[in-house]
C-alpha cells in the first residue's frame, strides 16, 4: 500500500509546485500592467488608476463578506458531497456582490470628487464592473483551492493574465483611454471565472440536499471571517487612499509602483499559503500530520524572511528605473524602505491558513481589527507629516502586531516554535 507519509510529501510538493506557478500569474499580471502602463500614463494617471482599483478592493470588503474563505472550507471538508457548499456559498456571495455593486455605483462620483477631481470623477463608475467580476473570480479560485483542483487554478489564472495583457496591449497600442482598460481588466476576470464557475456547478451536482442548513453553516464560518477580511483588506489598502487625500496623485502613483515590485516578489509565500491551507484542513481533522506541516511552512516562509529582502535590495531599486523610467526614481528609493515589509509577510505566512484550520477564525477576525486598527492611526499619524516613508512605517508597525499576535495564538494551541503549552483556547 505504500507509506502514507511519503505519500502525504509527495502530493505536498506536487502542490506547491503548481502553486508556485499559479500564484506567479496574478503578480506577474499586475507588475506588468505596471510596467506597461505605468510608463504610458504618467505617474498622476497611474495614481487615479491606484485609486480607482484601492477603492474597489475597498467595496470588496462587504462584497466577500468571508463568503470565498467559509465556502473553500468546507468543500476541503466535505469535498465528497461538495456541491451542496458550492451552491450555498455562490448565493451568499453573490447576493453580497450584487447588493455592494448598487451602493458604489450610487456613490462613485462623490468619492471621485471626494479626491479633488472634477469632470474626470466619473472614472471611478468603473469600480461597478471590476467589482463584479473581482467577485467571481475570487470566489472561482477559492473553490479551486478548497478542492486542490490546482491544475485547473493555473489554467483559471493563466487566461486572467493573457486577457489582462490583451486589454494592456490594446490601449496602450492604440493610445486608448484609461477607463478602455478597466473595462478590459473587468472582461479579463468575468470570462475565466464565469467558465470555471459552470464546470464547477456540472461536476458538483447537488444530489437534492436541502440548502438551508448548508446556508446556515456557510455563514456561520462568514461572519467571523468577513470581519477579518475587512481588516485586512484596511490595513493592506488605507495606505494609498490616504495619500490620495493627503498628498496627490502623483505620489499615490509612485507608491503604487514600489509596492506592486514587493508584491511581485511575495509570489512563493502565497503559493505557500494556498498549499497549506487545505492540508492543514486536513491534518487538523485527523487526516494528516499538523505539526509536519506548520514545520514545513515555518521553513520555507523563515527562509524566504532571510534571503528576499537582501536579493530585492541589491536588484530592486535599479530594477524599477530600468522597467519603469527615470521618472520613477521615488519608486526605486521607497522600495528599499519597504523591504522589512518583505520579511515579515514571508515570517507571517502561516498564520492565516493556520488559524483558519484550528477553526480560529473569530480569533483572526479579532486579531485582523487590531492590526487594521493600529495601522490606520499610524497612518492618520504619519502620512501628513512624511507622506509614503510614513505609510511604510505605519504598515511596519502594524504587521508586528499581526505577526507576533498570530504566533502566539497558533502556540498557545499547537506549541508552536514557543514553549507556552498546548492550552485549547
Amino acid at each position: 500500500m505504500g507509506d502514507p507519509d511519503l505519500k502525504s510529501e509527495t502530493s505536498n510538493r506536487r502542490d506547491l509546485s503548481w502553486n508556485l506557478t499559479s500564484a506567479l500569474l496574478p503578480i506577474l499580471g499586475s507588475f506588468l500592467v505596471s510596467v506597461f502602463l505605468a510608463p504610458y500614463l504618467g505617474d498622476a494617471l497611474w495614481g487615479r488608476y491606484s485609486l480607482v482599483m484601492t477603492a474597489t478592493t475597498l467595496w470588496l470588503i462587504v462584497a466577500k463578506f468571508g463568503v470565498h474563505a467559509a465556502t473553500s472550507r468546507l468543500v476541503s471538508e466535505h469535498d465528497a458531497d461538495a456541491g451542496i457548499w458550492i451552491r450555498a456559498g455562490l448565493l451568499l456571495r453573490g447576493s453580497f456582490a450584487m447588493g455592494v455593486a448598487l451602493l458604489s455605483a450610487a456613490t462613485a462620483i462623490p468619492l471621485g470628487h471626494s479626491f479633488g477631481l472634477q469632470e474626470s470623477a466619473g472614472i471611478f463608475l468603473w469600480i461597478v464592473p471590476v467589482l463584479v467580476a473581482a467577485s467571481a473570480q475570487e470566489f472561482a479560485t477559492e473553490l479551486l483551492v478548497g478542492l486542490r483542483q490546482f491544475r485547473g487554478l493555473l489554467a483559471a489564472r493563466a487566461s486572467m493574465l493573457l486577457l489582462r495583457l490583451a486589454a494592456v496591449s490594446l490601449v496602450v497600442i492604440g493610445s486608448r483611454p484609461l477607463g478602455d482598460f478597466l473595462g478590459g481588466h473587468a472582461l479579463a476576470q468575468a470570462i475565466p471565472a464565469t467558465v470555471v464557475l459552470i464546470l464547477l456547478l456540472r461536476a458538483h451536482p447537488r444530489h437534492h440536499a436541502p440548502l438551508r442548513p448548508a446556508l446556515r453553516r456557510t455563514w456561520e464560518l462568514s461572519l467571523p471571517l468577513a470581519f477579518g477580511s475587512a481588516s485586512f483588506l484596511i490595513f493592506s489598502h488605507t495606505d494609498r487612499l490616504m495619500l490620495g487625500w493627503f498628498w496627490n496623485e502623483s505620489t499615490v502613483g509612485q507608491f503604487a509602483v514600489a509596492r506592486n515590485v514587493l508584491d511581485a516578489s511575495l509570489f512563493p509565500m502565497t503559493a505557500v499559503a494556498w498549499s497549506l491551507r487545505p492540508a492543514l484542513v486536513r491534518a487538523a481533522t485527523g487526516r494528516g500530520d499538523f505539526g509536519r506541516e506548520l514545520r514545513r511552512g515555518a521553513l520555507l516562509g523563515g527562509g524566504f524572511a532571510l534571503l528576499a529582502p537582501l536579493l530585492l535590495g541589491l536588484l530592486g531599486p535599479r530594477l524599477v528605473v530600468m522597467v519603469f523610467g527615470p521618472g520613477y526614481t521615488p519608486a526605486a528609493e521607497l522600495l528599499r524602505w519597504m523591504l522589512p515589509i518583505l520579511a515579515l509577510r514571508a515570517a507571517g505566512v502561516l498564520i492565516f491558513p493556520a488559524l483558519i484550520a484550528l477553526d480560529e477564525q473569530s480569533h483572526y477576525a479579532r486579531l485582523m481589527a487590531i492590526t487594521a486598527a493600529v495601522n490606520v492611526l499610524a497612518n492618520l499619524f504619519l502620512i501628513p507629516r512624511w507622506g509614503s516613508e510614513g505609510a511604510v512605517v505605519g504598515t511596519l508597525i502594524a504587521l508586528l502586531v499581526l505577526t507576533v499576535g498570530g504566533y502566539l495564538r497558533v502556540g498557545r494551541r499547537r506549541g508552536l516554535f514557543l514553549d507556552v503549552g498546548r492550552r485549547g483556547a
